[in-house]
């Protein structure tokens, strides 16, 4: 290996993109060309939503492990229930390694009864981390359909009603982008694939 190759490698920012429930890796490690295409060192890392060896936590804090032994800044995508994974994951950054998150059809609020405990976690963590985000420097956006029948449009967005900020302030720096697509999974596929430059661009453009 070179020394030019050396110091692009270095220099490429890494992604990583979480899978909703099912831990589908081997999904994911498909579309790793696409964003590997637009500059990245793509990794997928597996939440582990079935494994009940270990509670919400402990696999919250393998993320957090694993981003920060990488070197170099840290971009984020979290698909469906990854979303509020990555969103946790941004809140658990003291060190400001993570430059950006985009959740595709993630809810960021729920309203029906959950029954893997974990997701059910991870949303509440969420409800009490989204608050303290304000602060941070990381951009966020949030890409969803027109329709999907498992997270409705309505739970990727935020309003007053939502979340409580002091003097009705609004939660601003959350970037709401709607695609033309429609379902969950193909919106999913679509986000990761079709609109993977829209979705790059904005993990990379500076902040409004």
């Amino acid at each position: 290996m070179q020394i030019r190759d050396i110091f692009i490698l270095v220099n490429t920012p890494n992604l990583i993109l979480v899978p909703g429930l099912g831990d589908r890796k081997w999904l994911y490690q498909l579309v790793c060309p696409f964003w590997r295409a637009r500059g990245f060192c793509p990794h997928v890392f597996a939440f582990g939503w079935e494994d009940t060896a270990n509670d919400y936590h402990k696999k919250q804090n393998r993320l957090h492990d694993y981003i920060r032994n990488l070197e170099g800044d840290v971009y984020l995508i979290g698909a469906s229930a990854g979303g509020v994974v990555v969103l946790n994951a941004l809140a658990m950054d003291s060190s400001d390694r993570i430059k950006a998150v985009a959740t595709i059809a993630t809810p960021y609020v729920y309203r029906q009864r959950l029954k893997n405990e974990t997701l059910a976690r991870a949303i509440s963590e969420l409800a009490s981390n989204l608050p303290n985000m304000q602060a941070k420097l990381a951009r966020i956006a949030s890409f969803y359909s027109t329709r999907d029948q498992v997270v409705s449009p309505t739970d990727s967005r935020l309003n007053n009603r939502c979340i409580k900020q002091p003097n009705n302030s609004k939660f601003a720096n959350i970037n709401y982008q709607q695609l033309p697509t429609f379902g969950h999974g193909l919106t999913i596929a679509a986000g990761l694939t079709v609109f993977s430059k829209r979705i790059a661009v904005n993990l990379t453009s500076p902040p409004q």
